[in-house]
Protein backbone atom coordinates (compact mmCIF):
# COMPACT_ATOMS: atom_id res chain seq x y z
CA UNK A 1 0.00 0.00 0.00
CA UNK A 2 1.06 3.42 -0.86
CA UNK A 3 0.38 6.33 1.52
CA UNK A 4 1.25 9.87 1.64
CA UNK A 5 1.59 11.99 4.51
CA UNK A 6 0.47 15.77 5.04
CA UNK A 7 1.50 17.44 8.36
CA UNK A 8 0.00 20.99 8.48
CA UNK A 9 0.72 21.53 12.46
CA UNK A 10 4.10 23.05 13.38
CA UNK A 11 6.11 20.67 15.91
CA UNK A 12 5.08 22.92 18.74
CA UNK A 13 1.58 23.50 17.92
CA UNK A 14 0.77 20.45 18.75
CA UNK A 15 1.50 16.91 19.45
CA UNK A 16 0.11 16.08 15.50
CA UNK A 17 3.71 16.43 14.24
CA UNK A 18 5.18 13.77 16.63
CA UNK A 19 2.45 11.62 15.65
CA UNK A 20 2.71 12.01 12.24
CA UNK A 21 6.44 10.32 12.73
CA UNK A 22 4.79 7.22 14.73
CA UNK A 23 2.83 6.21 12.07
CA UNK A 24 5.68 6.26 9.44
CA UNK A 25 7.66 4.30 11.54
CA UNK A 26 4.93 2.19 12.40
CA UNK A 27 3.98 2.41 8.58
CA UNK A 28 7.85 1.30 7.57
CA UNK A 29 8.08 -1.60 10.37
CA UNK A 30 4.80 -2.84 8.05
CA UNK A 31 6.34 -3.15 5.43
CA UNK A 32 4.18 -0.03 3.61
CA UNK A 33 5.63 2.37 1.11
CA UNK A 34 5.74 5.90 2.27
CA UNK A 35 5.33 7.69 -0.86
CA UNK A 36 5.92 11.33 0.64
CA UNK A 37 5.95 13.05 3.37
CA UNK A 38 4.68 16.89 2.92
CA UNK A 39 5.07 19.62 5.06
CA UNK A 40 2.36 22.47 4.47
CA UNK A 41 1.29 25.30 6.37
CA UNK A 42 2.93 25.84 9.44
CA UNK A 43 4.56 22.47 9.07
CA UNK A 44 7.30 23.08 7.36
CA UNK A 45 8.78 24.30 10.34
CA UNK A 46 9.91 20.47 10.71
CA UNK A 47 11.72 21.25 7.96
CA UNK A 48 13.44 23.62 10.45
CA UNK A 49 17.20 22.38 11.72
CA UNK A 50 18.40 23.73 14.78
CA UNK A 51 15.31 24.22 17.28
CA UNK A 52 16.33 23.91 20.95
CA UNK A 53 14.10 20.75 22.03
CA UNK A 54 12.62 21.47 25.85
CA UNK A 55 10.13 18.90 27.95
CA UNK A 56 7.44 20.04 25.79
CA UNK A 57 8.67 19.99 22.03
CA UNK A 58 11.14 17.34 20.94
CA UNK A 59 13.32 18.06 17.97
CA UNK A 60 11.60 16.38 14.94
CA UNK A 61 13.41 17.87 12.60
CA UNK A 62 16.47 15.18 12.82
CA UNK A 63 14.19 12.09 13.30
CA UNK A 64 12.25 13.52 9.92
CA UNK A 65 15.93 13.71 8.81
CA UNK A 66 16.72 10.28 9.45
CA UNK A 67 13.29 8.85 7.47
CA UNK A 68 14.38 10.97 4.45
CA UNK A 69 17.62 9.87 4.36
CA UNK A 70 16.35 6.43 4.23
CA UNK A 71 14.63 7.54 1.23
CA UNK A 72 11.24 8.99 1.94
CA UNK A 73 11.19 12.05 0.40
CA UNK A 74 10.26 15.09 2.30
CA UNK A 75 8.65 18.19 0.54
CA UNK A 76 8.09 20.84 1.61
CA UNK A 77 5.10 23.31 0.02
CA UNK A 78 7.43 25.84 -1.34
CA UNK A 79 4.71 28.98 -1.31
CA UNK A 80 4.70 27.97 2.39
CA UNK A 81 8.34 27.79 3.02
CA UNK A 82 8.96 31.23 1.42
CA UNK A 83 6.42 32.79 3.75
CA UNK A 84 7.64 31.18 6.85
CA UNK A 85 11.14 30.46 7.02
CA UNK A 86 14.50 32.59 6.15
CA UNK A 87 16.91 30.22 4.51
CA UNK A 88 15.56 27.27 1.83
CA UNK A 89 14.92 23.48 3.49
CA UNK A 90 18.45 21.19 3.58
CA UNK A 91 19.54 18.10 3.64
CA UNK A 92 16.53 15.61 3.35
CA UNK A 93 13.92 18.09 3.02
CA UNK A 94 13.49 19.68 -0.37
CA UNK A 95 10.54 22.07 -1.45
CA UNK A 96 7.69 21.27 -3.71
CA UNK A 97 4.58 22.56 -5.58
CA UNK A 98 1.28 21.43 -5.09
CA UNK A 99 1.65 20.09 -8.60
CA UNK A 100 3.79 17.57 -7.20
CA UNK A 101 1.70 17.05 -4.24
CA UNK A 102 -1.46 16.25 -6.88
CA UNK A 103 0.93 13.90 -8.81
CA UNK A 104 1.89 11.93 -5.83
CA UNK A 105 -1.79 11.98 -4.33
CA UNK A 106 -2.81 10.35 -7.73
CA UNK A 107 -0.36 7.65 -7.16
CA UNK A 108 -1.11 6.93 -3.59
CA UNK A 109 -3.50 4.60 -2.35
CA UNK A 110 -3.85 6.53 0.79
CA UNK A 111 -3.62 10.37 2.20
CA UNK A 112 -3.39 10.66 5.61
CA UNK A 113 -3.58 14.34 6.98
CA UNK A 114 -1.98 15.76 10.28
Amino acid sequence: MKILIIVNESPWASSLGAAALRLARALLAGKAQITAVFFRGDGVYHAQPGRIADGQTPALSEEWQSLGMAGIPLLVCSSAAQRRMREAPTGAYREAGLVELMEIMASSDRVVTF
